[in-house]
């Protein structure tokens, strides 16, 4: 059955209630497993930093200087998505989200074929930008090791940001509200802030060295970063990017064509090494304009595409 873009659909309500239910328990659960994590990677990160100073001394690896040339806020969210994809499994428990397919990753022939419509639209989103003067065009498509790097980032990325945003947590505040718009509103604006990581302005006032305290100072700034320096045209893209890969999943009813285009767009930008995407007022104008076709184009969803 299909129904407006825009209507309720029990499809995407959580823990088994009709469509006209609402419940903030996802909300309370997406705090725990924000803040939970948050506390976990600030009290690991230290002994992790030092872990790697001790295999320096001992060895003299490069691998070791490697990561020590690292920043220590680069451990921290390391640790921190670590601790995410590892609760993954009782988030989607406890929403009732018992199988991939339920969380829209069911590889039918129309949501394949979306996916790779989707991602070398993303591909060529990034392109479009660089020729406009957006991104650093210094990008260098016929080293075949870069272009498995470009693919592999794009995918696992890709991946697990859409199934944690669009897959959960669209789902969560769609099963809190009652508008779907305010899901997508919602959802986008936790997806724009959680990208603002510590500013580098902070370390300015920051002893050398990792301390016992180090991490909870990181965990403070990754929770308020996006007061120090705000930058409203990469929020607004950041949302608007949101708001685009969500109304995909909605209007689909699958994670593939989000997946896909998010893939698309970060293994692009993996080559032309730059954030133009994510900083310029051009590429929010190419957004919205994406995001207005998809809401007028097709004004029906069409659920469960993983036929």
């Amino acid at each position: 059955m299909s129904r407006p873009l825009f209507q309720r659909n029990a499809r995407f309500v959580l823990f088994g209630l009709d469509e006209e239910k609402t419940t903030w328990r996802g909300v309370g659960l997406l705090a725990a497993v924000f803040f939970g994590s948050l506390l976990i990677a600030a009290v690991l990160t230290p002994p992790a930093y030092w872990l790697v100073e001790w295999w320096h001394r001992s060895t003299g690896s490069a691998n070791a200087q490697w990561l020590l040339d690292k920043g220590v806020d680069v451990y921290f969210d390391r640790l921190r998505m670590g601790m995410i994809v590892l609760g993954l499994p009782w988030l989607m428990s406890q929403c009732h989200l018992w199988s991939w397919k339920g969380l829209g990753l069911s590889l039918g022939k129309s949501a394949l074929l979306a996916f790779c419509l989707y991602g070398l639209g993303g591909i060529f989103l990034i392109h479009f930008l660089a020729h406009w003067g957006q991104v650093p065009a210094t990008a260098d498509w016929k080293s075949p090791e870069l272009l498995f790097e470009a693919l592999l980032a794009g995918l696992l990325l890709g991946f697990l940001e859409e199934t944690i945003f669009r897959g959960i947590i669209l789902r969560i505040f769609y099963t809190a509200t009652r508008q779907p718009l305010w899901a997508l509103v919602l959802m986008s604006a936790f997806y724009a802030y959680t990208h603002f990581k510590v500013p580098t302005s902070v370390w300015q006032h920051v002893a050398p060295g990792v301390h016992w305290d180090t991490g909870f100072f990181v965990a403070y700034w990754t929770t308020f970063g996006i007061t120090e320096n705000f930058d409203l045209a990469q929020f607004v893209v950041l949302w608007l990017l949101g708001m685009v890969l969500g109304v995909l999943t909605l209007k689909s009813g699958s994670l593939l064509p989000a997946i896909g285009l998010h893939a698309g767009i970060v293994s692009a930008m993996f080559f032309y090494r730059g954030s133009g995407l994510t900083e310029s007022w051009p590429a929010a104008v190419v957004l919205a304009a994406i995001l207005a076709v998809l809401v007028a184009v097709g004004k029906k969803d069409h659920t469960a595409t993983g036929d």
